[in-house]
């Protein structure tokens, strides 16, 4: 992996803690978010006007609409797990996809793990465990018993598997997009971004105006302007990832960006006083050299 292509991930990964940040400390996040779909969808529109619909593969729609589906799974299960969980808890499960993404990529698109990645995925694990312990440490077996079967752990794993989903279609639209000389490198990230982005909140707004009743003049008036920045940040973030895939290794570029979890616990821990911050960060530090160890490791 290039040099440029490990700096725009992480300038993706430190965009991203900005845009989960925003969200967690909205009141409502559920509604945050599907404002900033909106946000996004509404921008995706008019970019795709200008863009050559006419050359896109027939193969890539079932990619956009795979990809749009588990990203409305993501965004919904997020938005869950921060109505009842602190950032520093759920984001470091919720990013830690190199402990699955390496062994599905094994399995569906045929690359391989080595001893290196092996070792950094059971790290990976092991401290997604470790942040199930929460309390006492006394009583560690019935907290971690019980802390397995909240709330926001129960969807902080469904984010995860998401992630894990919509990281291998991704993956799998962009060496499509590759070939695709009507549309230039540096925009098929972007395009393929827009094209998802608005099938995952048709899908995503539909089922919150059919289960709950939404206050979107009320949050919108109150954080326009943060509604604004964290759809900038999340379309930014992402086009970058996607940028990066047309010539990257999915499992190096998914576990490379998850450094941004030792950034998201600090931000957890020091601006909203989440509790367990130095447990927390140790854990995070930890799952920092996994992640290090899979972003590293030879095929």
């Amino acid at each position: 992996m290039s040099s440029s292509s490990i700096l725009l991930i992480l300038l993706s990964a430190a965009i991203h803690v900005g845009w989960n940040f925003l969200t967690k400390s909205s009141e409502d996040p559920a509604v945050f978010s599907l404002l900033k779909g909106i946000t996004m969808a509404s921008v995706a529109v008019v970019g795709l006007a200008a863009m050559p619909l006419g050359a896109i593969p027939a193969a890539l729609w079932k990619y956009v609409l795979i990809s749009g589906l588990f990203h409305g799974v993501y965004i919904l299960a997020l938005s869950k797990a921060y109505e009842s969980g602190d950032i520093s808890y759920v984001y470091p499960i919720a990013r830690s996809a190199p402990a699955l993404v390496p062994v599905a990529a094994f399995v569906i698109i045929g690359e391989t793990i080595s001893l290196r990645g092996g070792i950094g995925i059971a790290i990976v694990v092991l401290g997604m465990l470790a942040l199930q312990f929460r309390g006492d440490s006394r009583s560690a077996l019935r907290n971690f018993s019980r802390a397995v079967v909240k709330k926001d752990a129960i969807w902080a794993f469904v984010t995860l598997g998401a992630v894990v989903a919509y990281s291998l279609v991704d993956k799998a639209a962009m060496v499509i997009l590759a070939d695709v000389d009507a549309i230039a490198p540096p925009l098929r990230g972007p395009f393929f971004f827009m094209l998802q982005v608005i099938f995952c909140y048709l899908l995503f707004g539909g089922y919150m105006a059919t289960t709950r009743k939404l206050n979107l003049k009320a949050v919108w008036g109150a954080q326009w302007r943060q509604i604004i920045v964290a759809a900038v940040g999340a379309m930014s973030s992402y086009s970058l990832i996607l940028h990066v895939m047309q010539t990257s290794p999915v499992s190096y570029i998914v576990s490379l960006r998850q450094s941004s979890v030792l950034l998201a616990v600090i931000v957890g821990w020091r601006q909203l006083k989440e509790p367990y911050g130095g447990r927390r960060l140790l854990t995070s530090a930890v799952m920092l050299l996994g992640f290090y160890l899979v972003s590293t490791a030879g095929g």
